[in-house]
């Protein structure tokens, strides 16, 4: 949205403050890791699983892909207590907002050129028992070979072994080290992960994917790559945002601007203050449980209590902790009477088309009962065990279907 320089705009700061500046985002990384199943004790599923896991527990929630023809399936580890659509093209799109990396699964009885010249990081999932180690030279001559042919300068393959210790582990990447360098083979191998047992993972359960059920490996890596970067504006540097800059007419002029408006509520300077506390209090809460959103740096004057935040899809969302929806419908009246000044606000904002969600963040999930199928939102903060410390987390305790909301 262009800014003229004009009194619309001196308004807008007057009643609204500067705007919020960003929240640094992790970008995902431009392509996926690829990882490369091999043979692996019992099901190769508990294993990707762990893998997928181990990672997110480190970089944060990690979207796995997995490649198997009609079966192809994603989901997201570690998710923070991410509510995700069930809908394949709808869950790519969401997992792209806050997925900090992806993962894809292939058979190592895929294409090897298609491999070689994905672009990807490789990793080799692989037990340590000789059966494993053998098939495991197999896939990584094969790889190697199509690398040469391809013109790759040298290909890097990580080894992520399973059902084995740290000795282990290590033994057998050094093994495979050294028989590519008798081999000659062209390939730079190193130890990325082990897994010596099955753990609990965490884990939004998978979706289907259905528009990779017949594409081969390159095709579906070419497509998970753009679903990755998602629409271009997701990601938006600091630099390329545009923030409103407060403006302070005399003060003759202000007066009879505000007075004309009929917008903006007289606050005295006390009031603006406590105000202003209320909405750095209240945005810390919403953004420990809604991190996902960015948080706007100003309160609807007669419901401080409610926080603003904006996703990526423009839709504003009004956030209050505890019971009673009555704050939550003046801060929606104030919001729908005022959306031409928060647009000019906030860019993020869709200016299209009111878009509002209400969301109520409750300490005990018991209280929903009373709110089912109201329009709001329903949020409980937990306790959950996290590395042997305990956090509070959010749990969404329904939808947009669910929650009685007609149109948004």
């Amino acid at each position: 949205m262009t800014r003229a320089a004009d009194d619309f705009d001196g308004l807008t700061s007057a009643f609204l403050g500067s705007g919020s500046k960003p929240r640094p985002v992790a970008r995902a990384q431009v392509m996926p890791t690829l990882l490369i199943v091999g043979n692996v004790p019992t099901l190769a599923g508990i294993w990707i699983a762990q893998y997928a896991d181990q990672q997110a527990r480190t970089s944060g929630p990690v979207a796995l892909i997995r490649l198997d023809g009609a079966a192809s399936r994603g989901e997201i580890y570690r998710a923070q207590g991410r509510a995700l659509p069930t809908e394949g093209g709808a869950w790519m799109e969401r997992a792209s907002a806050f997925a900090r990396s992806w993962i894809v699964c292939a058979d190592c009885q895929s294409d090897p050129t298609a491999i070689a010249t994905s672009g990807c990081t490789m990793v080799l999932l692989s037990g340590t028992d000789e059966t494993a180690i053998a098939a495991a030279k197999r896939t990584i001559e094969a790889v190697a070979h199509a690398s040469k042919i391809a013109g790759v300068v040298m290909c890097e393959i990580g080894l992520a072994f399973v059902g084995s210790s740290e000795a282990l582990a290590q033994g057998a990447c050094n093994s495979l080290i050294g028989w590519a360098a008798e081999r000659s083979i062209a390939v730079r191998l190193s130890l990325t992960s082990h897994s010596p047992r099955v753990d609990r993972v965490e884990s939004t359960g998978p979706v289907p994917l259905a528009m990779l059920s017949a594409l081969d490996v390159s095709a579906a890596l070419e497509l998970i790559g753009l679903a990755m970067r998602g629409n271009p504006n997701r990601f938006s540097d600091q630099e390329h945002r545009v923030e409103p800059t407060k403006i302070a007419p005399p003060p003759t002029q202000s007066s009879e601007v505000l007075s004309r408006s009929r917008l903006i509520p007289k606050v005295s300077e006390p009031a603006t203050q406590t105000v202003g506390a209320l909405s750095a209090l209240v945005g810390g809460v919403a953004h420990d449980y809604f991190p996902e959103w960015t948080m706007l740096a100003f309160v609807p004057p007669d419901a401080p209590a409610v926080q603003l935040a904006v996703d990526d899809f423009g839709t504003l969302h009004l956030i209050q902790s505890g019971v009673g929806a009555n704050g939550l419908r003046i801060a929606a009246g104030w919001a729908r009477a005022n959306w031409i000044l928060l647009c000019a606000a906030s860019p993020a904002i869709d200016a299209q088309q009111a878009k509002i969600l209400e969301h109520i963040l409750l300490e005990d999930a018991r209280d929903a009962a009373l709110l089912h199928r109201t329009g709001v939102l329903l949020h409980a903060r937990v306790d959950v065990a996290i590395g042997g410390t305990i956090a509070r987390r959010r749990i969404d305790l329904n939808s947009v279907e669910t929650a009685g909301i007609t149109a948004i």
